[in-house]
Parts: C-alpha cells; structure tokens; sequence
C-alpha cells in the first residue's frame, strides 16, 4: 500500500474513531430512592441534551470517551464519563445549601441566586425568639424597609406594617399577606366598641389565627417586580407565609412550650400624691385653679391608681408537631395552646389552634396537597380606649385620676372624686366587661397535574371564613351605666373569603440557559355579614347579655349590613436566565373589581426585571474572594383596591319615621352619591440594587434604592351643601416614598466549635405629597379631645404635625408690647408666624411628621459547642409623634386631675424661670384649644430597644434513642429602651394608623422572661 492510501485510510479511520457515538440508556435517582423526572443531561462541551421522563429514565447518544453533566433544582451537578458504557443509571445527592436558598414568590418559587426583585427570605429559626402571640413581633427589626409600629400592647393587639411608606390617604397601607397561596382576609368582622363601652378601639390583630410556630420560612416582597404578579393588592407590599411541612421517614413527634411572666416596663410617670398636692396648691397661689380645688389632705397616703390595675401577668405556649411521610405522602400536624394574660387587670386573650398539612407527590404525573389552619380566640377586653374626654377607660382615668384620694369608701363602694367627671379605674375595669369569641377557618387544596416533566397545570382552591361575637355589659354602678339599668350590647360578624385559581408552569433548561413561566387565572369572593344589638334598663343586671331582651323595649337599638366584593384576575410571569448569567422576569396582571366604577372595572399591572451575575463573567478574573456580584433593575405599577365596598354607587338608608295621618312610616334615604368614574390607586415604582457575597460568602449583602410613587389616590371630597351629601370617594393626587435598604451578614467567626454571626439591616425613607388635587389643604386627624392635628399638603411628608412652634416661655422682663395676647410671665410663648400681635390659626405651621429618618435593626447569633445566645436590637430615628398624654398634661381639661409628673416639676415659677414648660396658671393664653399641638407635646419618638435575648442549650442525645432532639432556653424581651420621649412606649400608636402616629392612654409595653424546652421524638 502506497504511502498516499494508507494516509488516505487514517484519515477516514480517526473521524469515525474519535465521534463514534454510543447510545445510552438509564435511569436517575435522588439519594433517598425516588425517580427524578425532568433532570437536564447535557453532552459536556456540545449542547445536545435531553431531560429525564416521568420514571426518571432517559436516552442519549453521547461519544464513547465523553462525558454526560446530570443537573437538576436542588441537587447537586454530576459529571459522568461514558468510558464506552451504553447504561449508566446516575444517584443524584440534594444540595442543602441550595435548597436552602429556595424562595417563594407569588405563584411560584425560584433559586435566590436567581432573584430579580427585591426579596428577602426569613427562615423559621431567624424569627425573633419569645412571647410572640403573631407573625409581625416575631418580624421585628428584621428586615430592611419594614416598619412595625404596635397600635396596641393589650394581648392580640393589632399591629401596623409598612413596607416602603405609606402611600395612600383613605385607601389601606398594610402589605398583603399570603399563607400557603391563600390571601389571608384582613380587618374585623365585628365592630370594636359598643354602645358606651370606652375600650379596645384597635381592631385585632388579622394574623393573630395562625401559630407563629407553624411558619418555615417568610418572605416579605418589597420592588413591583415581586409585588405586581399580585396587581391591585400589591402597591404596600406582600408578606408571603409558609408552613412547615411534613418529610419521608418514620413518624417524629415534638414538643415546644415556655412559661413566664410579663411585668410593666415603664409606667407613665405621673405626680404622686404629695407632688400633686403641693404643685395643684403652688399654682392656685400663683392664680391658676380655683380655691375650692385645694387640695387639704391626702387620704389614707394617696394612691396609686396605675399600680392598682396593672399586675404581673403570666404568659405560657405549648406546642405539640407530628409529622412524617412514606412512599408518595407526606404530613405534618400541630396542635397549639397560646395564653397571654394582660398587664392591665381583666384583660387577656387565650388561642387554640390546629394546622394540617398533606402532600402527595408520585413523581410521575401529579402533585396534590392540602393545608388547614383553624383556630379558636377568647379575648377578654379592659376597658382601655382613647376615650371621649374624661370617660377614656382603666388606663386614662389611672393616669389622671385624683391621687390624694383612696380607691374605696368606708363601705367598701368605688371611692368617686368630687372633681372628676370619669370614673373610679377600679370601677371600670370590674363594670365594663367586655368579650369576644371568634373562630376561623382557612387554607387550601390543589392539585397540579403534569402534562409534560416541563409543564404542569395546577387548580386550587382557598378558603377563609371568620366567626366574631362580643358581648360587652356595663354595670349601673358605673358613670356610663348609671341610671340605665346597666347596658349590654351583643355584636356578632362573619366574614367569608373563597379563591378559585387554575395554572399552566412551564419550566425548561436549555444547556446553561432556562426558562419559567406561569399563566392563569382567579376569581376572588368576600362577604360580610354584621348585626348588633344593644339594650339597656336591665332590672336583672347579674345576667348580662345572656338576657338582653329583658331590658328596656323602647330603649333597644338593632343593625345589621351585609357587603360583598368580586374579583377577577388574569395574571402570567416569565423568567428566563441566559447562561446563568444575565437574568430577566417580565409580569402582567389584569384586576376586574366589583368595588371600581362602570366605567374603570379592569386595571392592569406590568413589570419587569433584569439582573446579572457580574461574578460569572470572565472579566472578573480569579476574584475567587467574590462569590456573588449580582446588580439588578426593576419596574413595574401595582395597585390598592383597599376601599370599602359599594362606593361606586348610590345608596340608601334607612331614615327617620314620619307621620301621615294617624300612623308612622319607616323611610329610606339615599346615603351616598355614586360615581361610575372610581378607579384604583396606582404605584409605580422603580427599584435599583446589587447583591454581593464576599470570602465564600462569609459576607453577604444586598443593597437597594427605590422610588415609588402613587397616583388617583382614593379620597372623599366634601360635596356642597345643597347636595344634600358631606362627602364621595374621588381620585386625585399623589405621593412619593423613595429611600435607600442596606442588608448585611457576616460570619465573624467559623469553626467546628465557634460560630458567631452578625446580620443587620439600614433603611431610609422620604416621604412626600405631590399634590391633591386641586382642593386646598387637608386638615385633619383630631382623636378623642385633640384637635385636628394632621396636614396634608403639597411638598411636605403625609399627615405631618400642623400646629404651633414654641420659642420659650414669657419672662419677666419681655418686652409684652410685641403682643395683643392677654399673656404673663410663665405663659408659653409661641412664634407669631403671620405676624401681627395675635396667637390664632393662622400661625400654625408643620412642626414634624410622623416617617423615620432611618430604622435599623441588629441580630447577634452566637454558638459555642451546645450553647447559643441570639441578641436582637432595633432602633428608630427621627420619627415625631403626637404625646396626647403630655398634650393633656399641659392643657387639662380638668384642673383637678393628675398630669406627667416632668413638666409640672420643672415647670416655670418666679423662683425658676424654666423657658420650656410654662407655669400652668393660664395655659390657655393664647391659641386657643388648637395649642395643644405645638412643638412640645410634637416629641422626637426616636429609639434603641434591646428586643430579645435568648440563651439556649441542646443537650446531646446520640446515645438516646428515643431522642431525635431536646433542648432548653430562657428568653428576655424589652429589658430596656433608651429614649428621651416622655410617654410608655416610643413605638405605640394609639391611632390604629400607619400613616397617623399618636400616643394617648398607651397599653404599656410588656417586659417578658421565658423558660422553655424544646423536644422532639
């Protein structure tokens, strides 16, 4: 053979050699045995591929020296060499680490690593530790943007969340919440007070039905890339809830339970009885009061009444898990035992809930679960409202009622001031009862078929249904009830919530590139049904309001309402990631509303995203000290349809009866004008971040800017007189919130025996009206006996203090020429903005609002061998709040009754000419009773809180076999608060308002120590 053949015969021969193909066959399986349809297998260094089936079996034609990459979510890659093989059956190992980084976002889950919005994830174990009776204390200082104010620290208080500001007037500021894909219906189905009754003003707490202990992991969804696949419920933001679910293996038991006790951390500092008497008795020497209020002695040594009805309350929680799962189900069940007694005499709230949870999965063709929450609530109400005047219930007449006298008579009855008008405290805590029982029922079931290993479609249904009752009786001993009879009032609610939503989820991998979508469909029920009923004239009264109708027949008052809503949704999302490096998310939604106008039913919310993984690119060179460099950009509107229903159109009630002839006839009136225009409040928001993760992400962060801003803000407009209406709910206006999120955590030290981590987060935020409209100011806010003391206007925060600057107090040798005020030395002087001698209206000017420079939070987590102690702080800085207690204190309405003890003992005398708190002998000078709103009673509620701190110890149980874990822990919550602000509790608000920041007859802060154990079989 010549040279040129056999040349030519090589070169024939090599080819064939060198890409003969095998063809290949097998199966892949996850580490516990079961089949895994829709792994990537992938020709390393070619993009032939192919994905496993249903069975998890596969065929592939790959070089017979090759190699095969098996990838999949959640488990880790594997190169496989072919080596001439024509069956290779591959064992795929779970990656902890990236199943830990799994998060959910509406309507789906995705990678962290591949996140395009603002998102952040808090695990079950990051929730703070302690007496938490709902999801939002155990969320506090956690995460970035997030402010929780307490409107009320009574058991089951309600709490008000606001991620990213407040952006609307009228319409509602709370995040949307989600549990396990069921929006979750907020608000109170009863009504919160009763005829007469002085307490409980704030609504409870919507969260207050589900067991913190059942939570796995919480996101909270900050850009409107997350928030607008939710449309025209997601402008304040979403908190997304997960509960735990069951896992393969045999049945594990666990219990979880604490006891402990709850101590009043700072009660308000008022005069004491020595101190009221000589203070009260200076200041009628000096011509203040009126010589009958002399104070001639102290009964008994005076008492304190805030003493008398605050205690040491015991709170306890017992928690009881079982869960497991073999072949293709799974489960987990919790029953739970919640009771909180209130640091207020009479109040308390006790919880018994019941969760269930069932997965079924095959692998081959269909997933299906179910997911039940239900849930009983005894709360027991004190008599603690806001009040009218001098009837605001326990904790305000204990704050300002007469201490130089003694609780009882001589004969045992409730000791009644001669000066006040209120009530004896004890009185109303033992006269005014008040109770209520609710019991709710939520969750859901799906079932989510595949079509393909790529693509599913999924139904689900949801549900959530709350029963309400209160009864609340008051006694005729009382000043409300006397000469009545008494008076009882029964409300009962019920509100119902049903959610039907079908799906089509693709999800493919092409080589390094991947797909991911969603489609679908929902349509959304509510319905409210209410009625209420008071009677009074009792000649029983031991019975209560189990027989109401033995009152008085021409004294009863009935109501009842019913209200219902729809919604109908079409919603889609894609994700698509080039190379796993460049990332982007695209949604829309459309929002058809029965609350909206004829002519505005539809609203529609698009978004997008885009991120990059910096880190991936070859340009980065070796920076093996950066594991993640990922900068991203969002955009996207969303919605509020957080309104009341029917206020699109007209309607009627009933009126008063007439006369014709001989006989009365009921009427019906129109109520409300419509408006076939109404439309919903839209954000648009813009959102530009980075995350990073430094030294095998040792250090991890992420930082965002944002801008949001919301227009066709939901208000009522008065209408002129002739009308016939005060008001009708229009769209105008606008407001901005833009501010700066930094997020970080950092393993300062790891090792086998040591492990200490610090997290934190940072968030500013500014606040503004854009305009509204093209109506003046809007004035408004006044509680209780305040004043109007909110302004809404163009350039200047929402719901900013409007009233008077204080410059000192008038001295001796002023000059009182400057003024037409009949004022003295030792009045308050304040600044004569317009100018013209004269203290009026017109001098009132924005004096602080109530949005924080910047919040901050800090968690410490430390390990050593089997101990641990986790340390949580949290701080505001730069929020104004109204102290209606020191408003009060300094402008009483009753000269005889106590005030905060501070102004009064530093106030202005000849001997002490103080020039910031005035004498007190005519505090009303000048101003009028709008000088209640100046820049002292405006305080800077700014704060650091030391949140919890809990010390736990695992004991080692290897050598147990009955013993899967136990562990013990104490718990210390609010063991100290450093601020200068005068009143209970910087961080209360008793206005029920995120956007409105009141403190007045504050339900103290609890101080809490805990002993608790953790076991599990």
């Amino acid at each position: 053979m010549n040279k040129l053949k056999l040349l030519s015969l090589v070169l024939f021969i090599l080819p064939v050699t060198l890409f003969a193909q095998n063809n290949i066959t097998g199966v892949v399986k996850s580490d516990d045995g079961e089949e895994l349809p829709g792994v990537t297998i992938i020709v390393e260094g070619t993009t032939q591929g192919t994905t496993s089936n249903f069975n998890g079996e596969y065929s592939i034609s790959a070089p017979a020296d090759g190699n095969l990459v098996f990838s999949f979510i959640g488990y880790l890659s594997q190169t496989v060499p072919v080596n001439g093989q024509s069956k290779i059956n591959v064992v795929l190992k779970q990656d902890i680490e990236e199943l830990e980084q799994v998060v959910v976002i509406g309507y789906g889950t995705v990678k962290k690593s591949d996140l395009t919005g603002s998102v952040t994830s808090v695990k079950a174990e990051d929730l703070n530790p302690g007496a938490n009776a709902s999801v939002e204390q155990a969320l506090q200082g956690r995460v970035a943007g997030v402010q929780i104010s307490q409107k009320s620290n009574e058991p089951g208080g309600g709490l008000s969340i606001s991620i990213r500001g407040s952006g609307s007037i009228q319409a509602g500021n709370e995040p949307l919440y989600v549990v396990d894909g069921v929006i979750v219906n907020n608000g109170s189905v009863a009504g919160t007070g009763g005829v007469g009754f002085t307490g409980n003003q704030n609504p409870r707490n919507p969260l207050n039905s589900l067991n913190p202990s059942d939570i796995a992991s919480l996101e909270v969804l900050k850009d409107a890339s997350a928030t607008a696949i939710y449309g025209s419920r997601g402008s304040n933001g979403v908190v997304i809830i997960t509960t735990k679910k069951g896992s393969k293996g045999k049945l594990r038991v666990g219990y979880d339970g604490y006891y402990g006790i709850q101590q009043v951390y700072k009660p308000l500092d008022v005069l004491t009885a020595t101190e009221y008497k000589d203070v009260l008795n200076s200041i009628i020497d000096l011509g203040g009061g009126d010589e009958l209020q002399r104070i001639d002695e102290i009964e008994g040594g005076g008492t304190d009444w805030q003493d008398l009805i605050y205690r040491t309350a015991k709170t306890q929680n017992h928690n009881i898990t079982m869960s497991g799962g073999a072949a293709n189900l799974t489960y987990f069940s919790s029953i739970n035992y919640f009771e909180q007694e209130g640091l207020v005499e009479g109040s308390s709230m006790e919880r018994f809930n019941t969760r269930i949870n069932l997965n079924y999965d095959d692998k081959e063709k269909m997933r299906a679960g179910v997911n039940l929450n239900g849930s009983y609530i005894f709360d027991d109400f004190a008599s603690t409202g806001l009040g009218i005047n001098e009837n605001g219930g326990a904790i305000y007449t204990a704050i300002n009622y007469d201490p130089v006298i003694a609780p009882y008579t001589e004969d045992g009855s409730y000791r009644k001031s001669d000066f006040f008008v209120g009530d004896n405290p004890l009185a109303i805590l033992n006269g005014e009862d008040a109770v209520a029982e609710t019991f709710r029922f939520f969750g859901n079931t799906f079932l989510e078929y595949f079509i393909l290993p790529e693509l599913s479609a999924q139904a689900k249904l949801g549900g959530d249904v709350q029963n309400v009752r209160r009864d609340i009786f008051i006694q005729p001993y009382t000043v409300s009830g006397a000469g009545t009879g008494g008076i009882a009032s029964i409300q009962t609610g019920r509100k119902d919530y049903v959610s039907v939503e079908g799906t089509l989820n693709y999800n493919k991998q092409f080589g390094e590139n991947s797909l991911s979508g969603v489609v679908g469909t929902t349509y959304e029920y509510f319905q409210t049904k209410t009625f209420a009923g008071d009677a009074r004239g009792f000649a029983l009264p031991d019975l209560g309001t189990n027989a109401i109708g033995s009152g008085d027949p021409l004294l009863n008052n009935l109501g009842s309402g019913r209200t219902q809503a729809k919604f109908i949704s079409y919603l889609a999302r894609v994700n698509y990631s080039l190379k796993d490096k460049y990332l982007l998310t695209a949604s829309f939604r459309a929002d058809g509303s029965s609350r909206f106008g004829e002519n505005n039913k539809f609203g529609y919310f698009p978004s997008a995203a885009i991120a990059w993984k910096m880190h991936k690119e070859g340009f980065m060179g070796d920076a093996e000290w950066v594991s993640e460099l990922k900068p991203r950009f969002s955009i996207g509107s969303t919605g509020n349809a957080s309104i009341g229903n029917e206020l699109t159109y007209q309607t009627f009630s009933a009126g008063n009866q007439v006369l014709f002839g001989d006989s009365f006839y009921s009427t019906i009136v129109p109520s409300r004008i419509s408006n076939p225009d109404l439309t919903w409040e839209k954000a648009v928001q813009i959102d530009v971040g980075f995350d990073f993760g430094l030294w095998e992400n040792r250090l991890t962060g992420s930082f965002d800017y944002f801008n949001k801003e919301t227009t066709d803000l939901l208000v009522s407009i008065p209408q002129p007189m002739n009308t016939g209406f005060t008001g009708q709910i229009q769209n105008m206006g606008g407001v901005r919130n833009q501010g700066f999120e930094l997020t970080l955590s950092y393993d300062v030290i790891r090792t086998t025996d040591l492990y200490w981590n610090l997290s934190g987060n940072f968030s500013t935020l500014k606040n503004e009206v854009l305009n509204i409209g093209d109506r003046g100011d809007i004035i408004h806010g006044g509680l209780s006996q305040l004043p109007d003391f909110a302004i809404i206007t163009p350039g200047e925060a929402l719901n900013s203090y409007y009233g008077y600057i204080v410059d000192g107090i008038w001295q001796t040798d002023d000059d009182f020429s400057v003024t037409n005020d009949n004022v003295s030395p030792g009045d308050i002087k304040f600044r004569d903005i317009t100018p013209d001698g004269t203290i009026n209206s017109e001098d009132r000017t924005i004096i602080g609002d109530p949005i924080p420079d910047f919040t901050w939070g800090l968690t410490s987590n430390l390990q050593y061998k089997n101990f641990s102690l986790d340390v949580v702080m949290q701080g505001v800085q730069g929020m104004d709040k109204l102290n209606g207690n020191l408003a009060n204190s300094m402008f009483p309405n009753n000269f005889r009754q106590n005030r905060i003890a501070t102004p009064l003992l530093e106030r202005w005398t000849p001997e002490n000419p103080s020039n910031k708190y005035p004498s007190y002998v005519n505090p009303l000078a000048s101003g009028g009773t709008s000088a209640l709103i100046n820049s002292i009673t405006v305080e800077d509620a700014s704060y650091i809180r030391l949140q919890s701190v809990r010390l736990g110890y695992d004991v080692a149980v290897e050598n147990i076999n009955f013993l899967n874990k136990l562990s013990f822990y104490v718990t210390a919550q609010n063991l100290f608060t450093i601020t200068d602000y005068l009143g209970t509790d910087p961080a209360s608000n008793a206005s029920g308002s995120n956007t409105l920041a009141v403190d007045f007859n504050a339900y103290p802060i609890p101080r809490t120590y805990l002993l608790g154990v953790n076991v599990e079989f």
